[in-house]
């Protein structure tokens, strides 16, 4: 499942666990994985299950210590009334508004709207702290119940498991895939067959080249008014060449024309990785605006480290529009692909996410805000878990997955204090089987996907509702981090 993304609006549960990139989602260095089997969860058709890629953003602290889901009161009421009436901007629930004066309860809120409600389905609230009328979006769907009445279990399973996904101690906009199942809603989770690249870079926000021009601009060399084409894959240290109706600028003699155009004159700029650039970059790997003595723009590059490259348009003229068709080079040494699905460009397992964040009576401390406005509670260090119903289990390609597991659902990792979830183990153990936390390590709605399911926690109870993530690169949540805690083994 991939949470919808700020900027491309595919429908995909493919989350950027935005400040869900779950982000989330998704996001280090190639050098701190080694690649799953490059045939690895591939043959699923994608026809039935919904992948959300999202954004994961929101802090361990935001989550286990705000004034909404870590105050029984205030739990208890989230629980058992419909979104749009308990936080209507006039008429909605005073003792919640007062809570909303907690700017944590704030982006919980928001995250919790962002994974029960589809894209399309906003929801509007008081902010007591500038009385003004907000509104949270929706973005996943996997509780659009819970806009006008109270949750069902399974809801409030999946919408915990969602925000569990999408949390991260440092609270880094990472894009992420988030992969789940419902036999009986067998299209709550679906595949994105073609992915776009992301549009915010984890270290230093929105790529500039994403933002409209503010003023008419032509010339490959601005960095506004681009837009995400898709990516592609390549052997590292060889000669890619892509273009959209260009011949490539080292065989104006002998190449074909990649590619086309329509409309205005377009342009074209690769960068290396997921995300997008600007065209000073270190991601930057080449642009065109015409080639061999036309207007049509081509690309040659090396292929970086990572073996995936992204591609970006714009039309030359700020002011004008236009479509780029780019087709890249093959039968090559490059081994060049484009278009790659979701399943392609996240492929490294994670692990799953489950239990409930809705019980007031397995919550470890409380915060709350007082009727003068003072917070109450923030400032507390619990040991292990916060929420005592929610659970993590990782996936065996992890080479210190305990370790990793800290530093994910932590807000202090170094001394398991201040935890989103209790970490239970491996998911799936191909060593010793009956130490596996799923039962299943591939549901079966969509056959190959890789998706944890029957997931058990600590007293042997199990969750049918899990999400299990799947990240574009090992170390992007754990940045900083010795590199043996974000390895994969081979």
């Amino acid at each position: 499942m991939n949470f919808p993304r700020p900027a491309n609006k595919t429908a995909s549960l493919h989350f950027l666990f935005h400040p869900l990139a779950l982000g989330v989602m998704l996001l280090g260095a190639p050098g701190c994985q080694s690649e799953p089997p490059e045939e690895a969860w591939e043959s699923a058709s994608g026809t039935v299950e919904r992948e959300l890629r999202v954004a994961n953003s929101l802090t361990t602290k935001a989550l286990v210590l705000n004034a909404i889901s870590t105050n029984p009161a205030a739990n208890d009421l989230l629980a058992g009334g419909g979104l749009a009436s308990l936080f209507h901007p006039i008429t909605g629930d005073s003792y919640l508004q007062l809570q909303l004066r907690d700017v944590d309860a704030q982006s919980f809120m928001s995250y919790l709207v962002g994974c029960a409600l589809p894209a399309g389905r906003p929801l509007a609230w008081k902010d007591p702290l500038t009385l003004t009328t907000r509104t949270w979006e929706g973005k996943a769907g996997l509780c659009p119940q819970w806009e006008l009445g109270a949750p069902s279990d399974v809801c409030k399973n999946r919408v915990s498991a969602c925000l569990l996904a999408r949390n991260n101690a440092l609270g880094r906009r990472v894009e992420l895939s988030m992969r789940g199942e419902d036999p009986l809603q067998p299209a709550l989770f679906w595949l994105e067959s073609q992915t776009r690249p992301v549009e915010y870079d984890p270290d230093s926000g929105r790529v500039p080249s994403y933002d409209a021009c503010t003023t008419a601009q032509s010339g490959v060399g601005r960095d506004c008014g681009w837009k995400g084409d898709f990516i592609g894959r390549c052997a590292p240290g060889q000669t890619v060449r892509l273009g959209a109706g260009g011949r490539a600028p080292d065989q104006c003699l002998s190449g074909p024309a990649l590619g086309t155009w329509s409309g205005a004159r377009m342009m074209l700029r690769v960068c290396e990785g997921n995300i997008g650039c600007d065209s000073g970059d270190t991601r930057y790997l080449g642009q065109s605006q015409g080639t061999c003595l036309s207007t049509n723009a081509a690309v040659t590059f090396t292929c970086p480290a990572s073996g995936f490259f992204n591609v970006m348009s714009a039309p030359y003229d700020s002011t004008l529009t236009g479509n780029v068709a780019v087709a890249v080079e093959t039968g090559t040494s490059a081994g060049t692909t484009y278009r790659l699905s979701e399943k392609a460009v996240y492929r490294l397992r994670e692990g799953a996410y489950y239990g409930n964040i809705f019980d007031s009576k397995a919550l470890a401390t409380k915060v709350f805000v007082e009727e003068s406005g003072r917070i109450v509670g923030k400032e507390q260090t619990i040991q292990g878990s916060v929420y005592k119903k929610m659970f993590s289990c990782q996936a065996p390609e992890w080479s210190n997955d305990a370790a990793y597991a800290s530093h994910r659902v932590c807000a202090l990792p170094g001394s398991g204090a201040n935890c989103a979830a209790r970490v239970v183990g491996e998911c799936v153990n191909h060593n010793t089987p009956l130490t596996s936390k799923c039962r299943k390590e591939d549901g079966a709605v969509v056959v190959g996907d890789g998706d944890f399911e029957e997931c058990s926690d600590s007293e042997g109870r199990t969750w049918m509702e899990p999400i299990t993530v799947f990240l574009y690169e090992a170390c992007g949540l754990t940045p900083g981090t010795p590199p043996d805690l974000c390895s994969w083994r081979k």
